[in-house]
């Protein structure tokens, strides 16, 4: 399995992995998916980045309630004010600023409502990423806002397809065996991680003893620009914290985007931070 930073792996297009942002990866892998997963997988590479911080918190639903009840918020986190986000991240990091924080619900339908429309999002993913060589753009596919992937695309999405197969059927074997080789694999994919269906976040905790042999690589590929490295090196962060949540998070964030199911949107309540 080929993650290394020869020239030869470089100008292949598993390579592209590296620089793709997961929901770029599932709409060149599953050009008909639809809009809240790609919002989905953009809120959970935010979070991995600590760009967005997601976390529990003890509320009042409103002023005058005499009981606190558990909410899951949304706040700015460490790498807020350094990160540059794309225009289809912007939805997320635009609504929020370091003096405020969100209930999750009211957050997402806020970003929802934002977004034009599935089509138009998924045309600023491949836009801001400069995916259009890889899409088909016929008039028929403009005028029924249909996305497609043309040969180019259809080749890339073969090979990335193949190659992610690959990593699911090993990464639990990595972990335990070979836990270098896999650190430096799940540094390679990134955010796509959560394209990973046998991956268990919980294992990733096993990965701590061995970040320091990683840190001392002089080989940056790994490193550059991604700004959850930092948490695999503090050694007063957990994996298993921060995972464990997302991981939940797979599970029951569909429940907020039930926009039909009748629920009191008007009950939610955004805070400041005093």
């Amino acid at each position: 399995m080929q993650f290394n930073s020869s020239q030869k792996f470089k100008n292949s297009n598993i390579y592209r992995l590296s620089e793709l942002k997961p929901a770029a990866t599932k709409l060149i892998l599953e050009p008909k998916t639809e809009l809240i997963e790609l919002l989905k997988l953009t809120l959970f590479d935010l979070t991995l980045k600590q760009v967005l911080r997601i976390k529990k918190t003890q509320l009042k639903s409103h002023p005058r309630d005499p009981y606190l009840r558990e909410y899951v918020t949304v706040e700015t986190g460490k790498n807020f004010t350094k990160y540059k986000p794309n225009k289809f991240e912007e939805y997320f990091t635009g609504l929020i600023d370091e003096d405020s924080y969100f209930k999750l619900k009211p957050y997402l339908r806020a970003i929802f409502k934002k977004i034009p429309s599935e089509y138009q999002y998924k045309k600023e993913i491949v836009r801001d990423l400069k995916l259009k060589s890889y899409f088909k753009s016929d008039l028929v596919s403009s005028i029924f806002s249909l996305f497609k992937t043309n040969f180019k695309g259809n080749n890339l999405k073969k090979e990335l397809q193949e190659y992610l197969d690959e990593v699911d059927e090993n990464i639990v074997t990595f972990i335990e065996n070979e836990p270098n080789k896999a650190l430096e694999l799940i540094l390679f994919l990134q955010g796509n991680i959560f394209l990973l269906k046998n991956l268990k976040f919980e294992l990733l905790e096993k990965l701590k003893s061995i970040s320091p042999v990683i840190s001392n690589n002089n080989d940056d590929d790994f490193l550059n620009d991604w700004y959850w490295i930092d948490f695999i090196y503090d050694p007063d962060l957990s994996f298993s914290d921060l995972f464990t949540d997302i991981s939940e998070m797979f599970h029951t964030i569909d429940d907020y985007f039930d926009f039909d199911s009748g629920g009191d949107w008007g009950g939610d309540y955004d805070f400041d931070i005093d």
